[in-house]
């Protein structure tokens, strides 16, 4: 089955990069658990088309609109809950701090006083959340993370029912097309070196030009710089002296992607010397600071 070669090419992966850097050998473990899980409820999704009015698209081909909201995505509501359950689980052996907060949410839960339902749907309501994370005095990101990683499936499959409305080559802005969302990485493709920039949200990628801040539509090539690690030429930070904002860049030219935000997680170290070096990252992966 094409999930179980995915998963098993992305364990590979894991291995690699943990010989590479020992350091990260704990979240690593802990995000190919989250994976596991994740791809085991991928293939009984029962997720509905979201039809799409001849208005919207031409609202996103000529004004430049996304084409949906984030509460606009389709939900398996089932499959989501019970993917949280099972990431609490995962959660309560990854660290003290996880497993206090996990604790407090399931004892919310059990209680019935925390809906979750409620809180797993609606668009992923940032504001939302912070108050469920206030009434019940819990770690606002720990709650995102949990949330995010529950409905991450039922989002990304989603997202793929749309991929023939739109073309990826043509939309050039730096906020997705499908969600209106920011990017949280970008990615250099082809021979020719395309750069794509990908979804905070939604998981779509969408092509942009080379020299250009996704965050504040910077062209000027005098104020956009990169640098990397030590011998990690495939792993940078472009960064914008205008807005003083920050994306990382892999570049697929050089090294076979199995999972974008598995490469972006395995180089904390680079968003560490951006934020010394005095640089925002607008829209982070929920597994980065």
């Amino acid at each position: 089955m094409e999930w179980e070669t995915s998963l098993e090419n992305l364990k590979k992966r894991i291995q690699q990069l943990k010989k590479k850097r020992p350091g990260y050998k704990e979240i690593l473990n802990f995000y190919q658990k989250i994976r596991e899980e994740q791809e085991e409820v991928k293939p009984s999704l029962k997720i509905k088309s979201i039809p799409l009015k001849k208005e919207w698209k031409d609202l996103l081909a000529k004004e430049g609109f996304s084409l949906l909201e984030k509460k606009d995505f389709p939900l398996d509501i089932n499959a989501s809950l019970t993917l949280f359950r099972l990431l609490c689980e995962i959660g309560k052996k990854a660290n003290p701090r996880m497993a206090e907060q996990v604790e407090k949410i399931e004892e919310g839960i059990d209680n019935k006083k925390m809906d979750l339902n409620k809180a797993l749907t609606g668009g992923f309501e940032e504001g939302k959340i912070e108050k469920i994370a206030k009434e019940f005095g819990l770690d606002k990101t720990v709650l995102l993370f949990l949330i995010q990683e529950s409905i991450r499936p039922s989002i990304e499959a989603g997202t793929k029912k749309l991929l023939n409305e739109l073309n990826a080559e043509a939309w050039l802005k730096g906020y997705c097309p499908i969600c209106g969302s920011l990017p949280s990485l970008s990615l250099l493709k082809d021979a020719e070196g395309k750069r794509f920039l990908l979804c905070s949200f939604c998981g779509y990628q969408w092509r942009v030009d080379r020299f250009f801040c996704a965050f504040c539509g910077n062209k000027e090539q005098d104020s956009l710089h990169y640098f990397c690690g030590e011998g990690e030429e495939t792993h940078r930070i472009d960064t914008c002296d205008k807005c003083h904002q920050y994306i990382k860049t892999i570049d697929a030219r050089n090294i076979e992607i199995i999972d974008p935000v598995l490469e972006d997680l395995a180089t904390l170290h680079l968003d560490l010397l951006a934020t010394q070096k005095g640089y925002r990252r607008p829209a982070p992966s929920p597994w980065t600071p």
